[in-house]
C-alpha cells in the first residue's frame, strides 16, 4: 500500500515537472522590427524573441502577400532560443517589389509551436527612398556695410535716403468737356498803297543842295575878284 502510494506521488510529480517550463525557458514569441505595414530594401534584420517551454528551434518565414498560402524559410533552423535579440537576417534585394508577411515559429519538443506574424510588410528596392521636405526659412536681409573711416577724418553719421513712393491720382470729370473754338486763320497783311519812298522830299533836297552849291561857287568868285583888284 505504502509503495503504491510513493509511486502515485512520483507520477504526479513527473507530471508536474513536464508541465511546467525549464529554467531559463520562458513562452514568448515576438517581432519587434520590422512593423507591420512598414516600408523595408536590402538587407532587413528581423529583432524579436523566440522561446517556448521544452525548446527544439524556431524558424523564420516568408510568404508573398497579406495571407500567403506558401511560406519559406529565411536563413535556417536555429536551436538555440532567443529574449530581444536578431533572429535572422532578410534578403529582400532578390524578391520583386511589392507585400510580403513574415511568421515566426517557436517549436516545441512534442512537435506543437507558437507563431506570430508580421502582414503587409512592403518591399521596395527599386522605388527612392523618402526623404522629408525640408523646411523652409527666411533669408536674412542683407545689410548694408558700416564705411569705412580714415585716421584724422571726422566721422559722419550716414543719411538714409527716403523712398518715395508715386500715389496714382485718378481725377474723374465732373461735366462734359466743353466743344473746341475754331482755329483762327492767318491771312497776309495788306499792301500800303503809299510807296516807303517819298519823291517830294527827294526833289527838295536835290533843289536845296543845287542853291547851296552857287551860292558857294558865287562866293568863291568874289574872294577871287577881291585878291586881282588888291
Amino acid at each position: 500500500m505504502l509503495k503504491r502510494a510513493f509511486a502515485t506521488l512520483a507520477f504526479i510529480t513527473l507530471l508536474l515537472a513536464l508541465a511546467m517550463p525549464t529554467a531559463g525557458q520562458q513562452l514568448v514569441v515576438q517581432i519587434t522590427s520590422p512593423e507591420m505595414g512598414q516600408e523595408v530594401r536590402g538587407m532587413v534584420p528581423i529583432i524579436g524573441s523566440a522561446s517556448v517551454p521544452s525548446f527544439q528551434f524556431y524558424k523564420v518565414e516568408f510568404g508573398v502577400g497579406a495571407n500567403p498560402g506558401e511560406w519559406a524559410v529565411i536563413g535556417s533552423l536555429h536551436e538555440q532560443p532567443v529574449i530581444n535579440g536578431q533572429l535572422e537576417v532578410w534578403n529582400t534585394a532578390v524578391l520583386p517589389d511589392g507585400v510580403y508577411t513574415l511568421r515566426l515559429q517557436g517549436v516545441k519538443q512534442d512537435g506543437n509551436w507558437e507563431e506570430f506574424f508580421v502582414r503587409n510588410l512592403v518591399v521596395a528596392n527599386t522605388r527612392p527612398t523618402s526623404t522629408p521636405t525640408p523646411e523652409v526659412t527666411e533669408t536674412p536681409a542683407l545689410e548694408e556695410p558700416e564705411p569705412v573711416q580714415e585716421e584724422g577724418t571726422p566721422a559722419v553719421a550716414p543719411t538714409a535716403t527716403p523712398r518715395v513712393s508715386p500715389t496714382p491720382i485718378v481725377i474723374a470729370p465732373t461735366r462734359a468737356p466743353a466743344q473746341g473754338t475754331p482755329t483762327p486763320t492767318l491771312t497776309a497783311p495788306e499792301a500800303e498803297s503809299e510807296s516807303p519812298l517819298d519823291v517830294k522830299m527827294w526833289g527838295q533836297s536835290a533843289m536845296y543842295g543845287g542853291l547851296a552849291m552857287g551860292a558857294v561857287f558865287v562866293l568863291v568868285g568874289i574872294v577871287f575878284g577881291i585878291r586881282r583888284l588888291l
